[in-house]
């Protein structure tokens, strides 16, 4: 079909290949600038590098909030950025979110997000956690939220050092 375009469809033509040149550019920015070490690597994500900008913005004593998909923890291409997130001692929270009773009504109800929390204070304390959450109201229920440690993440998960995911409190 793209093949065809040059023939068939000359002005689509020229918009894919200025579309294509746009983002192999942005590519080659997050890939290169330095300014994202983190995530701009492997298969890019823009959240994940809004996540990494937000937290390279951050001043000390200051805390932030973003709504990403929950791969910025568990997927193989953020692993870098979250494990130096948990060591660093950066991550507040992590309360992960399945879509499945329309919290974004325009978003897929198999989408999965989180809420990331992410501090630069002086304090170690262990991050709060909470899985498969369908409503903000689970965060009231305390067998569903739970602490980690940076230590309980080396034991956890010491080679991916992704998030280890878990129901309840109970499990872990």
């Amino acid at each position: 079909m793209i093949a065809e375009l040059p023939e068939r469809n000359p002005s689509l033509w020229r918009e894919y290949q200025e579309a294509l040149a746009a983002a192999q550019g942005q590519s080659l920015f997050l890939r290169e600038s330095g300014l994202y070490p983190l995530t701009g690597r492997g298969d890019i994500n823009t959240y994940s590098v809004f996540a990494e900008r937000m937290r390279a913005l951050l001043r000390p004593g200051g805390r932030m909030g973003i709504i990403v998909p929950t791969g910025i923890a568990t997927d193989d291409t953020n692993k870098v950025f979250f494990a130096r997130v948990v060591e660093q001692g950066e991550l507040a929270a992590l309360y992960d979110f399945e879509n499945r009773e329309g919290i974004f009504p325009a978003v897929d109800s198999r989408m999965k997000f989180s809420v990331l929390v992410l501090k630069k204070e002086k304090d170690q304390a262990p991050a709060r956690f909470a899985f498969f959450l369908t409503r903000p109201e689970g965060l009231e229920d305390p067998a569903r939220v739970f602490s980690l440690t940076p230590e309980d993440f080396r034991l956890l998960n010491p080679n991916t050092k992704t998030a280890p995911i878990f129901r309840s409190r109970r499990v872990v």
